[in-house]
Order: structure tokens, then C-alpha cells, then sequence
């Protein structure tokens, strides 16, 4: 543990020289005060606007994302060709940090999109369509829904290159836009790309006496846990056995 946390303190410190603090402070803050101000002047129904605020946040995850960690294993990779991960006493801890850091970073960009949109929609705009808790447990269900994608991520990005990484983030954005409209039904919840921001839509009416609730929910929960648990143990093997780019990679 303590390794672990010493790794995270250097994650920390590496990510001041980069755009990661402030885009994921940034970001949120702009989304909020975009949608907010949007809101307050369109017509649409009330339960429709909260769903469609995290939808699109869902639709963006998966590039940024890829982003994200194309931008941490570029700063590797220029950083002595990976030697400084590839030399670590452990390495799976070295390799885990740097996911670790990621999410943490992204679950603090989602939990604030999502509280400061509901602090605005219900204490400024003044509709209460959904509980105000909702959106602490959408925020939760976003970033604990985004842990694969996390793995999946850096693992492309340490392996291939951030090309690879953002084209597939992007490919990923593209899926989950697909995956929100009927096409999606029945199969969403294979696609890790839609887990966020259908599970979050799924259990609106929960906390609404509006909409429709969708039956896969707990199937997607399981599926996701699945999945998750299964990576982060391949990923973990996997470090073990990486020992770089190739040269025409």
C-alpha cells in the first residue's frame, strides 16, 4: 500500500507539467455552465434535459479517455523510451498507479460535472425533476462504469500508440452515440462504451415519477463488474510481460 501510494504521489507530480489538472477541472466547470445557461432559455421538458446532460457526458468519456492516457504514455515514452516504468522494483504497481491515477482524476471530473449541473438545475433553475442525490449516484455510476475503459485504454496506449488510443476513443464515443438510440436496446450492456451513460438513464426513473425504467440495469452491473475484474487482472499479468514498443510501432 505503501508503494502504491508513493507511485500515486508521482503520478501526481508528473501530471502538474501537463494539461491533465486543469482539463479535468476545467471541462466539467464548462460543460455545467454550457448546458446550464442552454437550459434555462430552451423549451424542452424538464426530465428530458437532465437525461440528455448525461448522455452527452457519456458520450465523451470514452475520448477523453483515450486521451488522457494516450497523453500519460506519450510522457513515458519520452521520458527514456518507458525505462522508468520498465525498471521499477514492481512493476505491477508502477502499472496500476498510473490507471489508479487516471480514474481517480476522471471520478473527480465526473462527480463535479454532475453535482455542480444538479446543484444549478435544481437550486438556480429550480427543477426538481429528479432528486438531488441522483446526481452524487450518477456521478458514481459514470466513474465506476468507466474503470474498464480505463484499462482497456492504457494498456492501447503503452502497447501501440496514442493514435491507436484516441482513434479508439473516438470509435468508442461514435459506438455509444449508436448504442442510445434503439439499436442499443437489448445489447448496450455487452458494449463497455455504453455502460456509463445508459446505466445512469436507467436508473432515472427511480429517483423520477417520469420515464421508463430499463430492465438490463443489474444485468449491465454485473456484466461491468465482470468484465472489470477480469482486466484489471489480465492487465496486471500483462505488465509483468510488456517490455516496450517495437521500433516500428
Amino acid at each position: 500500500m505503501h508503494n502504491l501510494l508513493r507511485n500515486l504521489k508521482s503520478e501526481y507530480l508528473k501530471a502538474k507539467h501537463t494539461p491533465l489538472g486543469p482539463a479535468h477541472i476545467f471541462i466539467p466547470c464548462a460543460m455545467a455552465a454550457v448546458f446550464l445557461c442552454y437550459y434555462a432559455v430552451t423549451p424542452w421538458d424538464s426530465y428530458t434535459k437532465v437525461q440528455a446532460y448525461f448522455q452527452m457526458m457519456g458520450l465523451g468519456y470514452p475520448f477523453l479517455i483515450g486521451t488522457f492516457c494516450a497523453i500519460v504514455a506519450e510522457q513515458e515514452a519520452y521520458a527514456g523510451a518507458f525505462q522508468v516504468i520498465l525498471s521499477a522494483r514492481d512493476r505491477k504497481v508502477t502499472f496500476l498507479s498510473k490507471v489508479l491515477f487516471l480514474f481517480l482524476t476522471g471520478a473527480f471530473s465526473v462527480m463535479l460535472a454532475s453535482v455542480l449541473f444538479g446543484t444549478g438545475y435544481c437550486f438556480v433553475l429550480r427543477q426538481r425533476v429528479v432528486a438531488w442525490s441522483f446526481y452524487w449516484i450518477a456521478g458514481l455510476i459514470m466513474a465506476g462504469g468507466s474503470f474498464f475503459l480505463y484499462l482497456w485504454h492504457m494498456f492501447l496506449a503503452l502497447r501501440f500508440n496514442k493514435g491507436v488510443t484516441i482513434g479508439l476513443g473516438i470509435a468508442g464515443s461514435l459506438l455509444a452515440a449508436v448504442l442510445l438510440t434503439g439499436l442499443g436496446d437489448g445489447i448496450w450492456f455487452l458494449i463497455p462504451a455504453a455502460w456509463a451513460s445508459r446505466m445512469v438513464c436507467s436508473l432515472m426513473p427511480a429517483y423520477s415519477t417520469e420515464g421508463i425504467p430499463v430492465t438490463d440495469c443489474g444485468k449491465a452491473a454485473w456484466i461491468c463488474t465482470a468484465a472489470t475484474v477480469a482486466a484489471l487482472m489480465i492487465y496486471r499479468i500483462w505488465s509483468d510481460c510488456w517490455d516496450g514498443r517495437k521500433g516500428n510501432e
